[in-house]
Formats: structure tokens, C-alpha cells, sequence
């Protein structure tokens, strides 16, 4: 039986929502944050062993440890997008009409709910962390004190010279994160590099965030991290922070001997996107626009994963 008119409106509406809900939740960014929670995650988790010797030897308990572990930054990062959106969507209404709110895709009130649906979904995932983990449910303070330093940007910072905190902050717990969630039995020295490099990750990831909207953010006398550098010193800073991603990239893979293929292709491949970044700016007038900082984000996460997983290959 064919659909009657009706039903095809009620089957786009559902498509529409279940599409927008993770447009509303900047997917690329979150994909990239959760990505590299889970490559940290399975680091600790193999040890010393081969990847190979990790998946034959994976319980079911670390599985679903793993599993909520990922839920919770997943949800966690999608909240902090979602009240992101929510908050500007005047400002988005009258300037960016591209984001999803301004754009008719769903409105203030589905935002609203969909933002509180990810609240409720992160906290609860934490809690099982807790409980598998058995290290009790003190992890969901710190991981609610983790989504702090996002709300404060978001209600904030964000249009501060301090904007750039919540990212410097923010971004080292990850590891942190991981470390109390599946333990130290594992801990190497050289693990500590996580540290440095989440908190460079934190300089071109914000800046590239923040120049989109450089413009407005002027007018509407916003003086957040970039508008404090200028638009010229804030492009440089944030492509010296991948740079020096870059160069520990380098500095750990000579110092540990590491897998020598796989520095090869996280090299190569990020520096390929790295110059198609920096085509598109010079065609762009040197202006970073949504696109430009996607592919940014995409250079970034090319080489933090590559980063994670050279470690986790391990020597040569």
C-alpha cells in the first residue's frame, strides 16, 4: 500500500528531527572529542600488550565500561553544543542563519528538551562508569565538574579574553578522565605527553572555532580570545598550535622508537589536509570560515589520534 501524504510528511519530520538533533550538537567536533576519548580508553586499557592481544582479551565488563565511558563524552560534548546554539540563537537569528535554530530545522523548544535529554544521558552513562569501574560515584561530580568548565564558556567566557580557559582546561581532562575511569595498572611515563597535547589541541580547536563569527562578534562588541589577538595574530597562533602538535608528534616518535609506518601516514596525511586548510584560506581571502574550521578540526584530529595510536602500536 502506498503512503498517503500524510505519512510521508510524519516519516520527513522524523528524519528532519532525528537529523537535526545532531546538527543542534556540532557532530564533527563531538565526533572528533569522542573519537580521541575512545582511542585514550583503549590505549589504557591494552597496556603493554598488542591491539591484537587487547581485542582477544577484552572482557564483557571492560566492553561496557568502555561503552559508557564514550556514551558519557559523547552526550557530554553534544550538552555543551546544544546549550551553545541555545543560547545565541537571537544573536544566530539575525547574523548566522545557518545554524540550526535560525535555519527553521527545529526550534528553541525542541533545543531546549534535546539539550536536557543529553544532560540527563551523559550523568547517567557517568554513574555506570562508576559502577563498572567500581570506584564509586564520585566520578559524576568530576565529571560534572568537567561540563563546568563548558557551561562556563557557554554562559561566560565566550565572549571574554578568557575564552580561551574552558578549552585549556577542558581538554586535559579527557585523559584525566580515562585514567580514573579504567586505571593506573597500565601508567608509562611517556603517557604524560597526553597532557601537552590535549592542551595545545585546546589553542587551534578555540581559535578556529571563534573566527567565523570574528566579524560579528566586533559589532556586537564581543571581545572573546580572538577579537583579543586580532584577526591576523589569532590565525597565526591557532596554526603554531598545530605546528607544535606536529612537532611532538615528532619528538615523541624519536625519543620512543615508535611504529615508523605510522608516523608516516598520521605526518603525510595531516599535513596534506593541513595545506588543503591552508588553500582554502588563501582562496578565502585568509578568512576562516565553518568549512576552513572543519577541515582544522579534521587536521587536528589526524594528528592526535595518529598521536594516541603510534603510542599504542608502540615500538618498532
Amino acid at each position: 500500500m502506498a503512503e498517503t501524504i500524510n505519512q510521508q510528511k510524519d516519516r520527513f519530520k522524523f528524519v528532519k528531527g532525528f537529523v537535526s538533533s545532531f546538527r543542534l550538537m556540532h557532530i564533527l567536533p563531538v565526533m572528533t572529542v569522542t573519537t580521541i576519548g575512545a582511542f585514550i580508553a583503549i590505549l589504557i586499557l591494552k597496556g603493554t600488550g598488542t591491539f591484537a592481544e587487547f581485542f582477544q582479551n577484552i572482557t564483557t565488563d571492560e566492553i561496557l565500561l568502555l561503552v559508557f565511558f564514550i556514551l558519557t563524552i559523547f552526550f557530554q560534548e553534544g550538552f555543551l553544543g546544544i546549550q551553545n546554539d541555545y543560547i545565541d540563537r537571537e544573536i544566530d537569528a539575525e547574523y548566522n542563519k545557518s545554524k540550526t535554530i535560525p535555519d527553521g530545522w527545529v526550534s528553541p523548544t525542541f533545543a531546549f528538551w534535546w539539550g536536557i535529554v543529553c544532560y540527563l544521558l551523559f550523568t547517567g552513562f557517568s554513574a555506570a562508569v562508576g559502577i563498572w569501574a567500581e570506584i564509586g560515584f564520585w566520578i559524576i561530580p568530576f565529571v560534572q565538574g568537567a561540563t563546568l568548565t563548558g557551561i562556563f564558556y557557554n554562559l561566560y567566557a565566550k565572549h571574554r579574553p578568557i575564552s580561551i580557559v574552558p578549552y585549556m582546561l577542558g581538554f586535559p581532562m579527557i585523559p584525566v578522565f580515562a585514567w580514573l575511569s579504567f586505571g593506573f595498572d597500565s601508567f608509562e611515563l611517556w603517557h604524560l605527553w597526553m597532557l601537552p597535547v590535549m592542551f595545545l589541541t585546546s589553542f587551534p580547536a578555540h581559535i578556529a572555532n571563534e573566527l567565523p563569527d570574528f566579524d560579528h562578534d566586533i559589532e556586537h562588541e564581543k571581545r572573546n580570545f580572538a577579537v583579543f589577538l586580532g584577526y591576523k595574530l589569532a590565525t597565526i597562533v591557532y596554526w603554531i598550535g598545530i605546528i607544535l602538535l606536529e612537532v611532538i608528534l615528532l619528538i615523541v616518535f624519536l625519543l620512543y622508537d615508535l611504529n615508523l609506518i605510522a608516523f608516516i601516514i598520521t605526518l603525510s596525511l595531516s599535513i596534506l589536509i593541513g595545506f588543503s586548510a591552508v588553500f582554502f584560506l588563501w582562496r578565502n581571502e585568509w578568512k576562516t570560515n565553518a568549512f576552513i574550521f572543519n577541515i582544522v578540526t579534521s587536521c587536528i584530529g589526524v594528528i592526535v589520534l595518529g598521536f594516541y595510536i603510534i603510542i599504542g602500536l608502540g615500538s618498532a
